[in-house]
């Protein structure tokens, strides 16, 4: 008997996983919903949703989950378009007695930390409006740019040299650090801000590094809210 009420509780342990993503990603999508401000941009989409943690249940009845997954991509900003946020919800609060009767209203969260990924096809595509490209070499520890530079009394200059990305303030930063071969050490050369405000989940950047494919950016957020539902549409 015993044994069989293992079984069964293993059962609806799993059985009850599938019903629980498919909650959290409605409530994802409410939040990033929240975050797009223009009609006529294609807003983001979650693609994936998952909750880590066994068993289950147990996080079911105490109303916090410790390991939710959530996958949102193409997501416009000001600046370069995200391809994708990959972000890891802990500390997800969804009493059971609302949860069971459908009242859950708003979904407190904990912290968040994700990881961010810009393209160089989507940077480029943003830096053609400043005369500039960037491109990566060999595995993308190192990132070249060239472009024109207006060079005040000599005119418009090409120029290329090698530049890092650097983020202060929730502001990610284009940085040319060689130009010509030359290292500019304490030399102050105005840098390119990259726009990318209007993360989901309200997530700050902290960090920046570089690829072979693009750019990874480090985010986090702590004490976010998700919404019951999508905004309604006037």
């Amino acid at each position: 008997m015993l044994v069989v009420l293992i079984v069964l509780l293993a059962v609806a342990d799993r059985a009850a996983v599938p019903i629980a993503e498919s909650q959290m990603k409605a409530k994802a999508a409410a939040s990033v919903a929240q975050t797009s401000t223009d009609p006529t941009v294609r807003p983001a989409k979650v693609t994936d949703v998952s909750i880590g943690g066994i068993p289950f249940l147990t996080q079911v009845i105490f109303g916090k989950y410790d390991d939710l997954r959530v996958t949102v991509t193409d997501i416009p900003t000001p600046g370069p378009r995200i391809s994708e946020v990959k972000a890891r919800l802990q500390g997800v609060h969804v009493p059971f007695w609302n949860a069971i009767r459908d009242q859950v209203k708003e979904v407190p969260v904990d912290k968040v930390t994700a990881d961010v990924q810009i393209t160089y096809d989507d940077l480029n595509a943003y830096l053609v409006k400043q005369n500039v490209k960037v491109t990566p070499v060999g595995d993308g520890r190192e990132v070249r740019i060239s472009g024109k530079f207006d060079a005040g009394l000599l005119g418009i200059q090409e120029l290329s040299g090698v530049t890092r990305f650097g983020v202060q303030n929730n502001t990610l930063t284009l940085i040319p650090t060689e130009i010509l071969g030359f290292r500019l050490p304490g030399i102050e050369i105005p840098g390119i801000p990259l726009p990318i405000s209007g993360l989901p989940f309200n997530l700050q950047i902290e960090k920046a590094t570089t690829g072979k494919n693009g750019i990874a950016v480090t985010a986090s957020a702590t004490d976010v809210v998700l919404p019951a539902e999508p905004p309604a549409s006037s």
